[in-house]
């Protein structure tokens, strides 16, 4: 498997992009992490990869800020806790 070096970033994430076969995949690991993550899929390009890993950590990034937001708001007794799992509910 033939990998860039973790040199790429975006919103201070690394962006690894790994080749196995005609294949490739991406890991991102986040600043405060020391485990890697990803989303399992395969890519025809290398550019394909990383423009997934770049969207990956937008997502990553949005749904923290959300849980971030919906917590204050259940704390200060704006919302009830079963708003709070009804709203974090990404699955």
């Amino acid at each position: 498997m033939l990998r860039t070096e973790p040199q790429i970033t975006h919103h201070g994430w690394h962006i690894e992009v790994m080749r196995e076969a005609e294949e490739f995949f991406f890991q991102c690991y986040h600043p405060d992490l020391t485990d890697f993550c990803n989303d399992g899929s395969a890519h025809s390009t290398f550019e394909a990869a990383l423009t997934a890993a770049r969207y990956f950590i937008d997502r990553e990034v949005a749904i923290q800020a959300l849980l971030e937001v919906v917590e204050s708001w259940m704390r200060t007794g704006k919302i009830s806790e079963n708003e709070y799992w009804n709203l974090t509910d990404f699955a």
